[in-house]
C-alpha cells in the first residue's frame, strides 16, 4: 500500500529511529552515560524544556556552582545528576537549584527512611511484586510505572517499606534520559484495595509518599491511571486528594473496569494480564534484578544531603543575598535567550 495514496504521511527514516530511540529498555540505565539525550530527541528537548545542546555543559556548570554554594549540603554535582532537576524545571536554574535543596531537605527530615536503602535491604518487599516498571513507554514516549494495592501486606511490608521501595524504583528510572523528557505515566490497579490497607494510611505517611512524586523528585509525572477501583477506593482517594496539586489533579484518570479506556493510552500488547494485557502475570524479577546490580550506585548516592544539625535554620548574610540575586539574574538571562 502506498501510504501517500491514502493520504496519510509516510514513515521517514527519521520516523524510524525516533521510534527505535523511545522504544529502548526504560529498566536499563547508562552507567557510564553523561545523561545526555539522544540527538533524535534535541529539537523535542529544546522546544519543551528550554534544552539546548551547545548551552547544556554551561547550564550545568552554572547549577553545579549554585550547588556547591548552598551552606551545609554535600550534593551531586556530577552531570548525569544535575541534568535530571534542570530538565525538570524547564532549565530555569533557581528553580532546579530549589528542587535540589527540597529534595535533600525531604532526605533530611525523613533520615530513617533512607537509612541502609539498597535493593537487597528490600528482600521481604519484592516477591510481593507490587510494583514494576515496563520495558516499553505507552503511547506518549512515557515510561510506566505498575503499582498493585492489593498486593500489598502490611503484616509483610510496613508503609515505610512501601516508601522506601518506591523511592528505590523511582531512584533508578530518573536515571534514564528519555524518561527525564518524557515523563512518567503511572497505572495504579486497586483492585484488592481493602479496609486493611486504608486503617494503615496516615496522613504522615500520605504527604511524604506524595510529595515525592510532586514535589521534590526530579520526575515529571504526567499520567496517573486508576483502574478496578473498589467501593472503598472513593473514602480512601479522599484522604489523598487534599495533599494533591492542581496539575496532578488535571492528570488523574479513572478508568474502572473498563480496561479499553486504559488501553487507549498504553497498549494491551506491552501490559500485563491484570490490566487486561497480553504478558502474561506481572512480573518485577527482571527490574529487581537490574536494581541489585546497580547496588553500590545507591550505596554511594545516598551518602549525600544536608549536614544533620539541631540548630534552627540561619537567616543568609548579605553576600549569599548577593548570590542569589546573581543566580536570579543568570536564570533570568537564560530565559530571556530562549524567549
Amino acid at each position: 500500500m502506498d501510504p501517500k495514496k491514502d493520504g496519510e504521511n509516510p514513515v521517514t527514516e527519521v520516523d524510524k529511529a525516533l521510534e527505535a530511540v523511545l522504544r529502548v529498555d526504560r529498566r536499563q540505565v547508562a552507567g557510564a552515560g553523561d545523561g545526555a539525550l539522544p540527538k533524535e530527541l534535541a529539537a523535542e528537548a529544546e522546544d519543551d524544556v528550554h534544552e539546548k545542546p551547545e548551552w547544556v555543559d554551561r547550564d550545568v556548570q552554572a547549577l553545579r556552582e549554585m550547588v556547591e554554594q548552598e551552606p551545609g549540603l554535600k550534593s551531586r554535582i556530577d552531570k548525569p545528576f544535575l541534568l535530571a532537576f534542570l530538565r525538570a524545571r524547564k532549565f530555569d536554574y533557581d528553580k532546579a537549584m530549589a528542587m535540589i535543596r527540597g529534595y535533600y531537605r525531604a532526605r533530611q527530615e525523613n533520615a530513617d527512611m533512607y537509612v541502609n536503602l539498597v535493593p537487597s535491604a528490600l528482600d521481604h518487599v519484592w516477591p510481593l511484586c507490587m510494583q514494576t516498571v515496563l520495558p516499553t513507554p505507552d503511547n506518549l514516549g512515557r515510561t510506566v510505572l505498575i503499582f498493585r494495592t492489593g498486593a500489598w501486606l502490611p503484616d509483610i511490608c510496613t508503609l515505610d517499606d512501601v516508601f522506601r521501595s518506591q523511592v528505590v524504583m523511582l531512584e533508578h528510572v530518573v536515571r534514564v534520559p528519555v524518561t527525564q523528557l518524557r515523563g512518567i505515566a503511572a497505572v495504579v490497579d486497586c483492585s484488592g484495595l481493602s479496609m486493611t490497607h486504608a486503617y494503615y494510611l496516615t496522613p504522615t505517611h500520605i504527604r511524604r509518599m506524595i510529595s515525592v512524586v510532586q514535589e521534590v523528585f526530579p520526575l515529571r509525572f504526567k499520567a496517573l491511571h486508576f483502574v478496578h477501583e473498589p467501593s472503598i477506593f472513593d473514602w480512601v482517594f479522599s484522604l489523598v486528594k487534599p495533599f494533591l496539586s492542581e496539575t496532578i489533579k488535571g492528570r488523574l484518570h479513572f478508568h474502572g473496569e473498563d480496561l479499553e479506556s486504559l488501553h487507549k493510552h498504553i497498549p494491551a500488547n506491552e501490559l500485563p494480564e491484570e490490566l487486561g494485557g497480553t504478558q502474561g502475570p506481572m512480573t518485577n524479577s527482571e527490574l529487581v534484578e537490574i536494581l541489585k546490580q546497580n547496588e553500590d550506585y545507591y550505596k554511594e548516592h545516598f551518602t549525600y544531603g544536608f549536614e544533620t544539625s539541631e540548630e534552627p535554620a540561619r537567616q543568609g548574610t548579605v553576600m549569599e543575598a548577593v548570590t542569589d540575586m546573581g543566580s536570579l539574574i543568570g536564570s533570568y538571562y537564560r530565559r530571556m535567550c530562549i524567549d
